[in-house]
């Protein structure tokens, strides 16, 4: 009878017909992500598998896979002269770029914080090449803004908005070469980053915006400085933004339209050598997840979630 008794208490209590009609409508918005996912991901998954596993053979018919093993894998690391050392190069671009991104966002979401006049124009300002970013629209916008004086009236017109050559322009000025190189890398770099930072921006000023403002106020009872205001309160409080935003940049770092490895996968696929293409691209993604795993490992002892 006890036994009984203690069964029946640990039995589930019947659902409402509220709440079964819930659970229906939480399957039902979660099936267009779960439609996507196993469309768009785990079917390319599996089939790049086998990609990698076999020599593809275009034929009249269709295309005839032969199993080869572990050959594609061992040709990555063993015999193509150029994946480690474009891997060590979006590894070393990976190195300098997410700091200064990190860093670039957090100084302008502490600037656009608050409200103030015009706050929501300078906001978008800062947003809107998210928009409209593409690896096309930017590769064009950097070619136009770049361009060198040896392009021809051709080339020139074939830009829709084309400008003058950044490089004639500082020619005026009679600087000697090694110093318009170095401007010409300064405008440049400063145009990656400055477009790179939109969603990261937006992510840290909400999270600027969401701290409470009486930890400012007891702080300033307290005589704080600014800066440790920002170290005190402000970095601890916004940790886990950051955490979220140091993982989306180096995603974004490594699948950039300029990555040479995202090059090297593109060349191939265009070269029609599939196989070879998708072993490079799941050699790349393992090597991707380790590295954000371990990052997100390190940091993870750093954040401070908050308690309610």
């Amino acid at each position: 009878m006890k036994n009984k008794t203690g069964e029946a208490a640990l039995r589930r209590p019947k659902r409402t017909a509220a709440q079964k009609r819930s659970e229906r409508w939480g399957w039902l918005f979660i099936l267009p992500w779960f439609i996507g996912a196993v469309y768009f991901f785990l079917v390319p998954m599996v089939q790049a598998a086998v990609y990698a596993f076999c020599d593809v053979t275009l034929t009249g018919s269709g295309a005839r896979f032969s199993f080869i093993g572990l050959e594609n894998f061992l040709y990555v690391f063993t015999v193509d002269a150029n994946f480690l050392p474009n891997l060590t190069s979006s590894l070393g671009s990976m190195l300098y770029q997410v700091p200064v991104i990190v860093v670039f966002s957090l100084l302008i979401a502490m600037v656009l914080r608050g409200r103030y006049r015009g706050h929501t124009f300078f906001r978008a300002m800062f947003f809107f090449p998210v928009m409209i970013a593409s690896g096309v629209v930017i590769t064009i916008l950097r070619q136009q803004v770049m361009m060198t004086g040896s392009a021809t009236s051709e080339q020139q017109q074939a830009y829709m908005f084309a400008l003058p050559s950044f490089d004639g322009l500082i020619d005026v000025f009679g600087m000697p070469g090694f110093m318009v190189d170095f401007a010409n890398s300064v405008v440049n770099g400063f145009f990656d980053i400055t477009w790179k930072s939109g969603v990261q921006i937006i992510l840290l000023l909400a999270a600027v915006n969401h701290i409470s403002p009486s930890s400012y106020e007891a702080a300033d009872i307290e005589g704080a400085t600014a800066w440790e205001k920002l170290w005190k309160i402000t970095i601890p409080m916004i940790s886990p933004t950051i955490l979220v935003v140091v993982v989306y940049s180096i995603i974004d770092s490594f699948t950039d339209y300029s990555n040479k490895i995202m090059l090297m996968i593109e060349s191939y696929s265009h070269n029609l050598n599939y196989e070879y293409s998708t072993t490079i691209g799941l050699v790349y993604f393992v090597i991707v997840l380790v590295l954000v795993g371990l990052v997100n490992l390190i940091m993870s002892r750093f954040t401070q979630y908050a308690v309610d």
